[in-house]
């Protein structure tokens, strides 16, 4: 390790320092050694000898053990060379020859968390794991991925994009293009986020990469040739470019011997991947482009208007913080000047996504927008911005909102996760591969000071403001105008890029085409020697389950659990208010009204003062629906509301005086700001579908087999969109009525449990202050469990539905069977098995040879469930469904392909806990400890014949429903082949026949 520690009464105590500068090893050289007291962690900076690689290596008393290797790649065109490289270089090695290392050891592997990314101006590939063997082994896959990858003609075909006949079989049927790559950006064409995003960033900054689409644009991703990708990666992805990131309490020098002997195979190079700064505009510029329509909204209510200004270099640490602190407290918060200028004020619904400061890029910028806004009033809101811009210059910034951004500043720095070590990462990468050196990234707390120095000269806001935002001429209005034939125009420029392609094939490229497609298929298709690859063994899996003991007491008959630990001084504050009394109408607004409940004034207080009082004394104050499925009765569930929130200790009768207020004296008068929640709600929906549309067809699914499912579809899928729709357009006292008539069920304390983390030093004042809470809360009722009898469900077996969704360029597939509560003994075995048949089957037909982004099967509320994201081959998918359940009825797999789904499974089921989290599973209606050791046992224990055997009993002749969320140019086609077609934003949410089997018994008591 980097420095010697021990722990003595919870204290870190530095013993000595292991390397100094100047030091020399394994073909490095240490360049500098930092400390950084606030986290308790050393910093290494390093240079490799012979090639000029960096390595950053962060020492810390942290068992999550976190890799990197980066490269900055800037891409001068739209093709997605810098995307579609990252993928082809996971796709086998020198060393690892075979097809998709990458995904093969996501089987073979304990880690936290392993992927790879592509930014605008770097790709990036992380990994972290506890275990030390699993380290290396990782690590020495990345790394000759990266450097030494096969990057074949047909991997690329495959990841890239490739002309594939219909049908292999027939040379002369249709001709299509395919591609992950290409396929996973045309499903981000349909996000308006997107769109947005890329629109502000090309434009802004359009003279380097960043005027480039660096994901690809599926028009331009054709042009990409073979030959571009190979020279891409000589280019790019070399040690002399590399950036490598190491974190945790493994040793560096074992590090360093691993990957020094892969360097020094490298002469060094002049990558020339410096990204230039943007030169200044003498003047302001205005664009406007069209993106995806929201079925909600007219398009002429619902354009974005944002303004983005060019900011200071991203190495210019303290500008960048200062200039975040300023920005974010004009945004954040229902009293925020933006907030009251452009909202309050009726402008739009909501600030546009990508709003915010952006401290990523070689020069960092800050964006302004707004959704939702009428055609009449666009320049309205540009004149509005420019007024909140003079307001700061003559009034500064309120102290209080300042204040209240410092001190969630502080929260998030104290905040405990598992991920400590790669979030870290991509904080210190953005600004490294601008030339800021990695320390420079962790001199956050004095930049802090000295931003609250300079805060106390009353000018010093205004004089930022002025210099950059009332005269910075570096300013892009962008302008997004739905277009409801936005979809119809993807598909048509997609088809003439098509047609370009084969219009002038001779019947010896047809023919060619057809043999790549055929190899490519019998690559697919074969048989792969793994032995290779290097992979764990049932004996690595860590013996024991960590096990965070609680304590339980009560408070006025409320069943309190409390878990003390490291919580850095902080406290977590959960309340489970459940088994209501609730009629549908009332389960239907539960989202809307917990949205509402913690966003509206209390006690006496606005909306907008309630806001800034959390803003100052708590951190991520929040209510949301609950639906917990029963772990050991089938068809049971809790189902309710949980109020969370966290805080300093120093805050912890502050913290619960504001859930007395919020929920004694909730403001539901505040008919605006309701009005204003419910038009935000209906701005997000479009991108909710189009990112996560497999969660939402795995949600419908699961509706017409389980009452589970049924009430989470009403409570999160298309149902609730419905519903949220309704009341949106309909009379808001409407919306009123029933958040205070569900709210009035919600004040009874007999119906609440709660949990706290915290330390143990603070343990009485957190029960004092519950004392006083739920001494003024009524105890009215007795709770109830909820659910419908098995016998209940009406046979659905076969229905087929798709759900149509205008301008979604790709498919979300999803089948769902009915299955077990997570303690039935076959649930374990259910769980090795989706695991199974996700890597070794369905990842191989849908993504490889189907071209879809990604595909699985999940073990969830009582359901065994098949999934596929951003897929062009809907009908295939749903074929490829029924063979994966046909191979694992007859066995078509080996027994170390057993030992590696039970090690994946045991990894994702069992892993590391953050201090805020222990002990919640439990307290929400999960496992208990003993039943989690129970169930690792039978996981253990799966044989070929289990999985057979609950393959044959759960997903053959059993109980299931199928559903495609597609696009609305589909429809016709899955009509006329039986399927049942709902409309999304055509009443998607209202009862149909197809739903009629999941409520054909309304949730009753038991």
């Amino acid at each position: 390790m980097l420095l010697r520690l021990v722990k003595q009464q919870g204290q870190l105590l530095r013993l000595s320092r292991a390397y100094s500068a100047g030091d020399r090893l394994h073909g490095y050289t240490v360049e500098r050694v930092d400390e950084v007291p606030e986290f308790q962690m050393e910093l290494v900076s390093l240079k490799h000898d012979k090639t000029g690689a960096r390595h950053c290596h962060v020492s810390r008393d942290d068992t999550i053990n976190t890799f990197s290797v980066a490269f900055p790649t800037t891409p001068r065109d739209d093709t997605g060379v810098s995307h579609i490289l990252e993928h082809t270089a996971l796709c086998g090695s020198h060393q690892f020859p075979v097809r998709d290392p990458f995904f093969k050891m996501l089987t073979r592997s304990l880690s936290t968390f392993m992927n790879a990314m592509t930014a605008p101006d770097f790709t990036m590939y992380p990994f972290s794991t506890q275990n030390a063997k699993d380290y290396y082994n990782l690590l020495n896959v990345y790394c000759d991925a990266v450097f030494h990858p096969k990057l074949s003609h047909l991997d690329f075909l495959q990841e890239g994009w490739r002309l594939e006949q219909s049908n292999l079989e027939d040379v002369n049927s249709a001709i299509t293009l395919k591609g992950v790559v290409f396929n996973e950006m045309k499903g981000y064409n349909n996000y308006p986020s997107y769109v947005l995003g890329q629109g502000i960033l090309n434009n802004l900054l359009p003279s380097h990469t960043y005027g480039c689409c660096s994901g690809g644009d599926p028009l331009q991703i054709p042009q990409l040739t073979h030959e571009q990708l190979l020279h891409f990666h000589r280019t790019h992805y070399h040690p002399s470019n590399a950036l490598f990131y190491t974190y945790g309490d493994m040793d560096l020098g074992k590090h360093l011997a691993k990957i020094g002997p892969i360097l020094d195979q490298f002469e060094p190079i002049e990558a020339g991947t410096q990204v230039s700064l943007e030169p200044h505009w003498d003047n302001p510029r205005r664009v406007v482009i069209t993106g995806p329509p929201n079925p909600h909204i007219s398009p002429s209510e619902d354009i974005t208007v944002s303004v983005s200004y060019k900011l200071p270099p991203i190495n210019d640490g303290y500008h960048s913080l200062a200039l975040s602190i300023i920005t974010s407290a004009l945004i954040s918060g229902a009293q925020s000047k933006f907030y009251e200028a452009l909202i309050d004020a009726k402008l739009g619904s909501s600030f546009a996504s990508g709003t915010g400061f952006h401290p990523s890029t070689k020069d960092t910028f800050f964006t302004i927008g707004l959704s939702g806004v009428k055609e009449p009033q666009v320049e309205e809101v540009v004149g509005a911005i420019e007024r909140v811009w003079r307001e700061v210059c003559d009034e500064g910034v309120d102290e209080q909102q300042l204040e209240a951004i410092l001190h969630q500043v502080e929260l998030g720095r104290k905040h405990q996760t598992t991920s400590f070590g790669l979030h870290l990462s991509f904080g210190v990468l953005g600004s490294w591969m601008h030339g800021q050196e990695p320390h420079q990234s962790m001199e956050f707390s004095s930049h802090i000071e000295k931003f609250k120095a300079h805060q106390a000269n009353a000018d010093y806001i205004p004089n930022l403001t002025r210099k950059f935002f009332i005269d910075n001429t570096h300013k892009l209005t962008l302008i997004m105008k739905p277009d409801l034939d936005y979809g119809l125009m993807l598909s048509n420029k997609e088809a003439k890029v098509l047609e370009d392609k084969v219009r002038n094939l001779t019947e010896e490229d047809k023919e060619e085409i057809q043999r790549m497609g055929l190899l490519l298929q019998q690559e697919q298709d074969k048989e792969q020697d793994l032995s290779c690859l290097p992979r764990l063994i049932i004996s690595d899996i860590p013996k024991e389950i960590k096990e965070y003991p609680v304590e339980h007491t009560n408070v006025h008959g409320v069943p309190v659990q409390i878990y003390t630990g490291p919580t850095n001084g902080l406290t977590y504050f959960r309340c489970l208010i459940s088994e209501m009394d609730l009629v549908d109408d009332q389960v239907s607004v539960l989202p809307m009204y917990s949205d509402i409940l913690a966003n509206v004034g209390s006690a006496g207080q606005t909306y907008q003062q309630s806001d800034l009082d959390k803003m100052l004394r708590t951190g991520k104050f929040k209510v949301t629906p609950f639906v917990g499925a029963n772990v050991s009765k089938m068809d049971r569930f809790r189902y309710g509301t949980l109020l969370s929130s966290s805080c300093l200790n120093r805050n912890i009768p502050y913290m619960y005086s504001l859930w007395q207020n919020t929920l004694m004296e909730p403001h539901f008068g505040e008919t605006d700001r309701i009005q204003t929640l419910l038009d935000s709600e209906i701005a997000g929906l479009t991108d909710s579908i189009s990112q996560s549309g497999h969660l939402y067809a795995m949600r419908r699914a699961r509706s017409h087999i389980s009452p589970v499912g049924e009430l989470n579809e009403q409570l999160s899928g298309f149902r609730q969109a419905g519903i949220i729709a309704r009341y949106q357009e309909g009379d808001i006292q409407d919306m009123v009525a029933e958040a205070s008539g569900t709210h009035i069920l919600h004040r009874d304390r007999s119906l609440m449990s709660i949990a706290l983390n915290t330390t143990s030093d603070q343990i009485e004042e957190n029960l004092e202050a519950l004392q006083q809470l739920l001494g003024g809360i009524s105890d009215r009722v007795s709770g109830k469990e909820y659910g419908i009898n098995t016998t209940d469900i009406i046979s659905v077996d076969g229905i087929n539905e798709y759900v149509s969704v205008p301008n979604l360029g790709v498919n979300y597939c999803a089948r769902s069977y009915r299955a077990v509560p997570v303690t039935h003994p076959d649930s374990p075995t259910l769980r090795v098995l989706q695991t199974l048949m996700g890597s070794k089957f369905l990842h191989r037909e849908i993504r490889e040879k189907g071209g879809a982004y990604g595909s699985g099967a999940v073990v969830s509320q009582h359901t065994f469930s098949f999934f596929s994201y951003r897929d062009p081959n809907s009908t295939r998918t749903l074929e490829a469904f029924d063979q994966a359940i046909k191979w694992a009825v007859d066995g078509s797999f080996t027994e170390q392909e057993i030992e590696e789904a039970k090690i994946t499974s045991i990894g994702k089921s069992f892993g590391p806990k953050a201090p805020s989290a222990r002990g919640v599973d439990e307290f929400l209606g999960g496992m208990s400890h003993e039943q989690e050791i129970e169930y690792k046992s039978r996981m253990l224990t799966v044989t070929k014949e289990d999985l057979q055997a609950v393959t044959r009993k759960y997903l053959t002749d059993n109980i299931h429903s199928s559903v495609i969320v597609g696009s609305d140019v589909n429809t016709e086609q899955f009509k006329n082949q039986g399927y049942q077609i709902e409309v999304y934003g055509n009443n998607c949410g209202s009862e149909t026949e197809s739903e009629i089997s999941a409520q054909n018994s309304k949730s009753v008591p038991e």
